[in-house]
């Protein structure tokens, strides 16, 4: 430091400044080390709450085999999906509890495990069949918006009712829902109205509401088995059939197929069902883990449908395939009636006014 020949009143008063600095400095050094301990306290608190919840599930010790049956394929988003919910149990278990998946239907077809499912022989299962009308009929024409709004009906009062039935009904549970595409048409008619679909012999699973939902359009449904309807299709016996495109592209109908006429006339995801003995019987800290995994599971569903989507329209337009926009506002108003029949008859009025309120209200 350069020495000054300032007088000594200057010189106590830097004196003091200094003093003053030093103070200021120590204070700012002592808040700082407080702040860091803090964070650093803050932290290590934080990873031991992470290491005592993770632990706490490992440290049960209570050991279950899970068989999780479903007509899922291999490499399909459901189906990473369900692979996703197996490592999200089993890391957070430590290997006590274990999931065995079983694609493809090996196990029987939907019936079949369900039955299986409801007197314990396995675990768990997906499909499209919720197991009770209450929550089947939520696929009505246009009563849904989005996968998102089956969510939100099912996690209402009368979402949780409806899962109440099951149980006492089925003795099964509904603990989440595996997504999947909007249903749309495809045809090798140009389709932009319900007009468009008059006469039109169109393959339609033998279910009620899908059948008067063709009717409504003007089209005459056939419910042909799905495994012949890519034969049904290339010689001309139907002109077209309705499905999930992701469906559509892996049958390869889009091979015999002129159009995909984007109508998103019905959301209906599956779900991922549980034998309600077998859940009530895990410790509650297993109970919650499997239903977080399950949803985590249905966020890696969604994400790599509309992954993979964008790759499906362009390898379809590429074949030849024309995708057409309809009027949906038209497509809306023919099927209004079987909305509203089918939707009283189901669940009387004031219920089905509060689906219809949820199944087109604001989530955002």
């Amino acid at each position: 430091m350069k020495k000054s020949k300032l007088t000594a009143l200057t010189g106590i008063a830097i004196l003091g400044l200094t003093a003053c600095g030093i103070e200021q400095d120590n204070a700012g050094n002592n808040t700082e080390e407080a702040d860091n301990n803090t964070e650093a306290t803050n932290t290590e608190e934080a990873d031991n709450n992470e290491n005592d919840r993770s632990g706490s599930l490992e440290d049960i010790g209570e050991s279950f085999e899970v068989s999780y049956s479903t007509w899922a394929n291999e490499g399909e988003p459901a189906y990473e999906g369900m692979v996703r919910f197996k490592e999200i149990i089993e890391d957070e278990t430590g290997g006590n509890v274990t999931i065995e998946i079983y694609p493809g239907n090996q196990l029987g077809a939907t019936l079949e495990q369900m039955e299986q499912v409801s007197v314990g022989s396995i675990e768990m299962m997906s499909s499209g069949d919720p197991g009770i009308d209450e929550i089947e009929y939520l696929s009505l024409p246009y009563l849904m918006d989005s996968n998102e709004h089956w969510n939100a009906v099912l996690e209402s009062d009368i979402g949780e009712e409806f899962n109440e039935k099951l149980v006492e009904e089925q003795g099964l549970r509904t603990i989440g829902l595996l997504p999947r595409g909007p249903r749309v048409i495809s045809s090798n008619i140009n389709i932009e109205t319900p007009e468009d679909m008059e006469g039109m012999a169109i393959r339609a699973p033998a279910v009620d509401y899908y059948v008067q939902t063709f009717e409504a359009l003007g089209a005459s449904p056939n419910p042909m088995d799905f495994g012949e309807v890519y034969n049904g299709l290339q010689t001309g016996i139907i002109e077209g059939q309705e499905n999930p495109l992701e469906t559509i592209y892996s049958a390869g109908f889009h091979e015999v197929q002129d159009y995909v006429i984007n109508s998103d006339h019905m959301f209906k995801p599956a779900f991922v069902t549980i034998n309600e003995d077998f859940f009530q019987g895990m410790p509650e800290e297993y109970q919650d883990l499997f239903i977080r995994a399950a949803e985590e599971g249905e966020e890696v569903t969604d994400e790599l449908l509309a992954e993979e989507e964008a790759d499906m329209i362009e390898e379809m337009e590429e074949s030849g395939v024309t995708f057409v926009d309809p009027d949906i506002e038209a497509f809306e108003e023919a099927t209004q009636e079987v909305r509203d029949d089918l939707g009283t008859e189901v669940w009387g009025e004031e219920t089905y006014n509060e689906i219809v309120e949820i199944g087109s209200s604001d989530l955002d």
